[in-house]
């Protein structure tokens, strides 16, 4: 099946190769840029983080800062500076206009746009630009009319805003230009952005960005990187700004305390006179007024730390913990102090409050400065290791494995198409399928087994071998013994047609006619008949190899008046048959066939043998087999086992029938041993 269709898988494998190659030449080759950014720790700019920097390391996730990198607020800044959504291309014939631009190197035409804008409505939409001058255009808008300029002069009408500051382009050459949204934008850079941690816990990212132009991709991947280090700054600043801001809301209430606890010194002071404490109880103040600071400073904490993090959060609960440790402290001095006198503990109490109060009032102001100078001098905790730099080569392109996949594609796809054909054409397996159509099937000839062997041996010495005389080499075969049994129906069957001639076709190459026709001439010889048998395949016969003959000097000279009859009649080993060769092949065997001579031929050859076999060529790809049809007794139809179908045989049949010729009968060939058709001369195989 394959075979038989070789051509047609040969020819769709290589159409499908070539249009990968052509469709490879389309593609542009890709680049990518790269750099490589640091993740810093969080610098430690303020009393919290240093509360929490044993607790979380103060490090960056590198999850978050990649998810930020990508944000639409970066790539939207990115956007803006660089202009992306403006699109401005020249028009150009399609394919063949883009093969020339990309094979010359000769400098193009080009505009240089400084501003477009349009309604919202008309974004994403291409607008013809006109070059009119070397110094005018016109932008033609479609319903809103057309708008004509010269170079740095800005346009602006129904939302249409245009500024074109240089032209670099012959008057008539016209230009796309395109406002693409900034959604869309922002979408083509996430597909040409990609980010990695470059090795886990390592705090450096390796962020990269492809396309087609080396020089863009480096402009825009360094401005999307120094946008996302300005962003990490300002999101440090901003986080600076809201601390101080709290460290601002929190210092007059401190003070206030500060300053009532202080007159209730003086108050104490004035009603009680001087108080001596003794060293145990000056210890038992320091120690409470230390708790008092560490309390402050963990309520303040805990404000920051509860708009970063939930209350389940590992860092939240850990300041929980520290905060219940404090108050065991704290509950452990009070009964410390609960123990001394009444007058040593309300002193206690009032100087705690006044010196614990002093001490963060003095702590908070020393935040204060110290965040005000951190808001001022903030810096980011990113910073780039190496600078964004483009691949010399293009990646990613793979165009010989794209071609190779290609031509697998095709040469599966053409298979596939054999193999469906295949199964939705019925092909012959038994002579009743043949018979239903009105056609005898003279015999069955089965696959000859000397034949195979002899192609298995050639196939092992990998040569091609010479074409086998089966009748004269192997006489005991099956497939002679069948054939031995078609003479006697033909002898019968000439006898009816009062013509001593007939012609052997089939309905596609392959079928074995030509086989048919020179073992069946042998043995009518040996039946002590005298035979010529004729070559009318003009175009690709081959009984001459056969047969061992040579090919020059044959019909086709004969039919073109070149000579005589009988000079061009070769004599065989095979006693009692002679052979005419098809001469020099003619691709237009029809007009030659169609000579008068080929009748004249035909007569004197049925007077002087006593049997003429011409072998033709199959009756579907061409009608010769017709035009010789028109001089014999008989027509025979060869088809081959599971190779042809019914819908070959329906279109044999009424091939010959529209030129007046009516088969005489089928010769099945090929039959396999265990068909139906092959039951005939079973009996007389050789015993294995």
């Amino acid at each position: 099946m394959f075979y038989a269709n070789k051509y047609k898988i040969i020819i769709t494998t290589l159409l499908f190769a070539l249009l990968a190659l052509l469709f490879t030449s389309f593609i542009k080759p890709t680049y990518v840029a790269s750099v490589l950014i640091q993740l810093e720790k969080n610098p430690q700019n303020n009393f919290i983080s240093k509360l929490m920097s044993p607790l979380e390391g103060g490090a960056v996730s590198p999850a978050t800062e990649m998810g930020i990198l990508k944000s639409r607020r970066v790539l939207s800044q990115t956007i803006d500076e660089l202009g992306l959504q403006l699109d401005v291309r020249e028009k150009r014939f399609p394919i063949v206009g883009e093969l020339f631009a990309r094979f010359v190197s000769e400098p193009f035409p080009g505009v240089f746009v400084t501003k477009f804008s349009v309604p919202l409505e008309n974004e994403d939409i291409a607008w013809e630009l006109t070059v009119l001058s070397s110094d005018s255009y016109q932008l033609n808008i479609g319903e809103s009319g057309v708008l004509k300029g010269k170079i740095n002069q800005t346009l602006n009408k129904n939302g249409f805003v245009i500024n074109v500051a240089q032209i670099n382009a012959p008057a008539g050459t016209s230009f796309t230009v395109t406002s693409r949204s900034k959604f869309a934008v922002i979408q083509d850079l996430l597909k040409q952005l990609t980010a990695t941690e470059l090795n886990k816990d390592s705090g450096l990212l390796s962020v990269s960005f492809s396309g087609q132009d080396k020089k863009e991709i480096v402009r825009v991947l360094d401005n999307i990187s120094q946008n996302f280090i300005e962003d990490n700054r300002l999101r440090k600043a901003e986080e600076a700004s809201k601390t101080l801001e709290f460290v601002n809301g929190q210092l007059p209430g401190i003070l206030d305390r500060l300053n009532q606890a202080d007159r209730q010194l003086h108050l104490f002071k004035a009603e009680n006179g001087s108080v001596d404490l003794p060293l145990e109880a000056k210890a038992v103040l320091d120690a409470s007024v230390a708790i008092q600071a560490q309390q402050n400073e963990l309520q303040l904490a805990k404000v920051e730390v509860s708009k970063l993090y939930t209350k389940s959060h590992p860092v939240y609960r850990s300041l929980l913990e520290k905060e219940a440790l404090l108050k065991k402290e704290k509950a452990a001095l009070l009964q410390t102090i609960a123990a001394m006198p009444k007058k040593q503990q309300a002193f206690l109490s009032i100087k705690r409050d006044v010196k614990s109060g002093h001490e963060i009032y003095m702590q908070l102001l020393s935040k204060q400065h110290e965040l005000g100078i951190a808001k001022a001098g903030t810096v980011a905790s990113i910073r780039i290791v190496d600078e964004a730099v483009s691949d010399p080569k293009p990646v990613g392109s793979k165009k010989s494995l794209i071609v190779i996949l290609a031509a697998m594609l095709g040469f599966m796809f053409s298979c596939g198409y054999c193999l469906i054909l295949q199964v939705f054409r019925v092909p012959l397996e038994d002579t009743e399928t043949i018979e239903t159509h009105g056609l005898e099937v003279l015999a069955s000839i089965p696959l000859s087994k000397c034949i195979q062997r002899k192609r298995r041996q050639n196939l092992k010495l990998k040569s091609a071998g010479k074409r086998v005389w089966l009748a004269r080499q192997y006489p005991e075969d099956l497939a002679i013994e069948a054939l031995r049994s078609l003479r006697t129906g033909i002898f019968i069957a000439l006898r009816q047609a009062n013509k001593n001639s007939f012609l052997v076709s089939s309905a596609t190459p392959g079928a074995g006619k030509t086989f048919i026709s020179g073992n069946l001439a042998s043995v009518m010889a040996d039946a002590g008949k005298s035979v010529l048998l004729i070559d009318a395949d003009l175009r690709l016969g081959y009984l001459h190899e056969l047969l061992g003959l040579r090919e020059a000097g044959g019909l086709s000279d004969i039919l073109q008046g070149q000579s005589t009859f009988i000079e061009h009649i070769q004599n065989t080993t095979c006693t009692g048959l002679d052979f005419i060769s098809r001469g020099a092949a003619s691709a237009l065997s029809s007009e030659v066939l169609m000579s008068e001579r080929l009748g004249l031929l035909l007569q004197w050859a049925q007077q002087k043998y006593d049997y003429v076999i011409v072998d033709t060529p199959p009756i579907l790809p061409i009608t010769d087999a017709a035009i010789v049809a028109q001089h014999v007794g008989l027509s025979l139809l060869t088809l081959r086992y599971k190779t042809n179908n019914v819908r070959e045989l329906k279109m044999s049949i009424n091939r010959f029938k529209k030129c007046g010729i009516e088969l005489d009968g089928v010769v099945f060939n090929g039959v396999k041993k265990g068909s139906p058709s092959a039951y005939e001369y079973a009996y007389y195989s050789t015993p294995q």
